[in-house]
């Protein structure tokens, strides 16, 4: 027999030899969903153990004596199921089953079959010449997709982490499971019935747009397309339709369709997958989610010490013991571990371990301009809590952020606003004991200590041109400096890593000190007047500047 194997492995994992068993559970999951009485469309893992079982030319009494069955009961359960669903697949009359055998000539005369090729329409999808790891990703989120029928799946986390790139790879796997698959990108923020009407008119496979069918184009008609073929949709860079300025996961005014959108995916009983790629989770799936839908969210990590090390051989850095530092600074994000090769290769002839001397992270423009975007994006409560872990720059309690804010918000509001940080990924938590405390990612530190240097920078300017204290907004809400007696190796770091960096920049515009002196002895007049809540920190870090 074509497809007979070493029967030694009761679990028959030997058929994925000759079958590409991912693809034939989810045409025979389809087959299945036809056959009303069957509630539960995917294969159960029974079925799958079976239909492993008939591939490596098992009979149904040789498969009851390995899995310590009855003949008759695996026989009877192969009548219910397995045969049923090859019937359909098959194109059989039902019942028409008269052998076991025919299983395996009818599975191969269906693979035999030429298939119809899938209409794909990749839009703005990039190409991904190169790809690193991502084996365990790429594994579950196909196990969501095809064995748990995963209606909703989002992957989100901060730029450069690889979602798109992963997502690529993730579909081009999928691709001949699916009857359409269709790519769309969202960074430039389309209005929902573009897209709604793009989507529709590439689902009839139209190929110039028929604007007659504008008027019957709407949400319904999609969902339609989602159950009567199984689609593949992706909108990338969904963070285009979500607000900034608010907590994570909000969309933009006129664009709340779209959250309607994925509501009615999740909920909706269809044979389809829509997929979202985001720099922060929406706030749909948190309901959906807990509402116990088909629906899956992943965030996504850097990559793992040996496809890091990979990468970094690949971008022209031989090994070195010093790789898992390096990538541990960076938290193996791959678009900012390909930009720091090339400073360490220009500038340290590939030296790793001198690059690491600098005690320094070099983020880069690129990289820079994406985490420009995200911050941009924080709402004014969450950019408080931003800074308040960069000057910290150490594992924090909640509760000790709540305590420095100067701005009235209540506990519950500091809350919301750590969780949306952690939804656009842009906070790391630990747990010690039974405490769980919050820091910054260290690229993520460095680039909100720069920010906070020139804002300061800034504003002690401006008071000095227009003798006026009024605009400081980080020199009132943030301390600095840590009190030594709190903790003297922090104050250490932050009169090195905030104080001397502003002393540095006011130097070098005033080049004299004892300008600086004076200047800053004016503010300090300036401030005597001003009400506690006004003053805030302001006065105790223009002496720590004066020291």
């Amino acid at each position: 027999m074509a497809f007979m194997c070493d029967r030694s492995s009761a679990e028959f994992t030997e058929a994925a030899n000759d079958w590409n068993l991912d693809k034939l559970y989810a045409d025979l999951a389809q087959a299945k969903q036809v056959l009303a009485a069957y509630k539960r469309r995917e294969l159960t893992e029974t079925e799958k153990l079976h239909l492993r079982g008939l591939l490596c030319g098992y009979s149904p009494a040789a498969m009851a004596q390995k899995l310590h069955k009855t003949p008759r009961g695996v026989e009877a359960d192969l009548s219910k199921t397995l045969y049923r669903y090859v019937e359909n697949l098959s194109k059989r009359n039902p019942n028409s089953l008269s052998n076991w055998r025919n299983i395996i000539d009818w599975l191969a005369e269906y693979r035999k079959s030429p298939s119809i090729k899938p209409y794909q329409d990749w839009g703005e999808a990039p190409d991904v010449p190169v790809f690193f790891g991502r084996q365990e990703e790429l594994k579950t989120l196909k196990e969501w997709i095809l064995s748990d029928r995963c209606r909703l799946l989002t992957m989100f986390g901060m730029g450069g982490i690889g979602k798109t790139a992963l997502t690529v790879k993730l579909i081009q796997q999928l691709q001949d499971s699916f009857e359409f698959v269709i790519w769309r990108s969202l960074r430039h923020a389309p209005p929902f019935e573009e897209i709604l009407t793009n989507l529709i008119l590439s689902l009839s496979q139209r190929v110039t747009t028929d604007y007659s069918l504008i008027s019957t184009i709407s949400l319904s008609r999609l969902i339609e397309y989602l159950r009567k073929h199984r689609c593949l949709i992706v909108l990338d860079n969904y963070e285009g339709v979500l607000r900034g300025g608010n907590l994570a996961g909000q969309h933009l005014q006129g664009y709340e369709k779209y959250g309607e959108l994925l509501r009615i995916a999740g909920q909706s009983n269809h044979q389809s997958c829509l997929v979202i790629t985001s720099r922060e989770k929406p706030q749909e799936f948190i309901s959906l989610s807990r509402e116990g839908f088909a629906v899956r969210c992943k965030e996504l990590d850097g990559l793992k010490l040996p496809d890091a090390q990979e990468l970094l051989q690949v971008q022209g850095l031989s090994y070195q013991k010093e790789c898992g530092n390096l990538i541990d600074s960076y938290r193996g994000n791959p678009l900012a571990l390909k930009l720091v090769c090339h400073t360490i290769k220009n500038l340290f002839e590939g030296n790793i371990k001198q690059f690491l001397a600098q005690n320094t992270l070099v983020i880069g423009e690129i990289f820079r301009n994406l985490l420009d975007e995200q911050f941009d994006r924080l709402s004014v409560l969450e950019k408080e809590i931003m800074y308040w872990l960069a000057i910290e720059n150490r594992l924090c309690f909640p509760l000790r952020m709540q305590e420095k804010i100067l701005l009235t918000v209540s506990r519950s509001e500091s809350i919301e606003a750590l969780e949306s940080l952690s939804r656009r990924s842009l906070v790391e938590k630990n747990i010690e004991g039974e405490s769980v405390l919050f820091t910054l990612q260290p690229l993520v530190m460095r680039y909100v200590t720069k920010h906070l240097i020139v804002q300061v920078y800034e504003e002690i300017l401006q008071a000095i041109s227009y003798q006026n204290v009024d605009n400081f907004e980080r020199l009132r809400n943030h301390a600095l400096v840590t009190s030594a007696d709190e903790d003297s190796e922090v104050n250490a770091i932050q009169l090195r890593l905030i104080i001397t960096p502003i002393k540095n920049k006011l130097k070098e515009f005033f080049r004299e000190e004892s300008r600086i002196a004076y200047y800053f002895n004016q503010i300090l007049f300036m401030l005597q007047d001003k009400s506690p809540h006004f003053v805030g920190y302001a006065r105790e870090n223009i002496l720590n500047l004066l020291k």
